[in-house]
């Protein structure tokens, strides 16, 4: 009878710690990510946010957003790729307006104070990021594991299912 318990017990640790929803429905990692053996860490998506948020502070001496982006050693070689073509084809529909927001916020402003992790979701290597001092303000990314790290594989509208977005 003690074994029965014992047993029983074990499953239900080990069924629990797979994935964990507070009340509010958000996704807390507490094991791996959904394909590999590394817990996400998120450490990378928020020096990039955070950084690109500091960029875009600078306003008139800010680094293009395609050279600041290809600069940078956070992101997948797939973003890249994705960002240069959304900004080309923006720019060959209307020269003059581009775009018309920023692709990596997904919005024309932006918490200029940066950003905080809201929700991980380790299933899916998605993050949902909120304003510091917007708080309703909301980013999703995309995490992928390479080179031994979390890369931004997606952020805002690039590489990002109309699904999984933030709600504007």
């Amino acid at each position: 009878m003690k074994a029965i318990i014992i047993i029983t017990l074990a499953a239900l640790t080990i069924t629990s710690c797979i994935r964990i929803k507070s009340s509010h429905s958000k996704v807390v990692q507490v094991t791996s990510g959904a394909d590999i053996n590394q817990p996400i860490d998120s450490k990378n998506a928020l020096q990039f946010i955070n950084n690109y948020v500091e960029n875009c502070n600078k306003m008139k001496n800010a680094i293009g957003i395609i050279e600041w982006v290809n600069s940078n050693q956070l992101t997948t070689s797939e973003f890249k790729e994705e960002l240069k073509s959304i900004i080309n084809k923006a720019k060959q529909k209307d020269p003059e307006l581009g775009l018309g927001f920023d692709p990596i916020f997904d919005a024309q402003d932006y918490p200029d104070k940066g950003f905080e992790v809201a929700t991980i979701d380790s299933a899916s290597n998605y993050i949902t990021l909120k304003g510091i001092n917007w708080k309703k303000f909301q980013l999703t990314m995309k995490l992928k594991y390479a080179n031994n790290q979390w890369l931004v594989d997606g952020c805002g509208i690039i590489n990002i299912p109309k699904s999984k977005r933030a709600v504007r």
